[in-house]
């Protein structure tokens, strides 16, 4: 096996925070992450009002494969959701 294909397989957590926009407070955005990409996800904080008018957020803590967790970022900036905090520090998974 590659070393290109076994990184892109290696368990990790990464944590985040994004910007939840209004146009997406009722759209499942932290579920589909964890169906689409296989992500375990932890919500470590969040501000999301259910009838609020302005943006919210969320501190997340994603767990799962290299790759899975870059698609799924990429799917967020892909649809407008800003990352305020991604460190970018990866921790080795269980």
């Amino acid at each position: 096996m590659s070393s290109e294909i076994v990184e892109q397989k290696r368990q990790i957590e990464r944590r985040i925070k994004i910007q939840i926009p209004p146009e997406y407070h009722q759209d499942p955005i932290i579920s589909q992450l964890a169906t689409f990409y296989h992500l375990k996800i932890s919500i470590v904080g969040a501000m999301l009002g259910q009838d609020s008018n302005g943006s919210g957020w969320f501190d997340l803590e994603l767990q799962g494969e290299y790759q899975q967790i870059e698609n799924a970022l990429l799917s967020l900036r892909e649809n407008n959701i800003i990352i305020w905090d991604d460190s970018n520090e990866e921790y080795d998974g269980w």
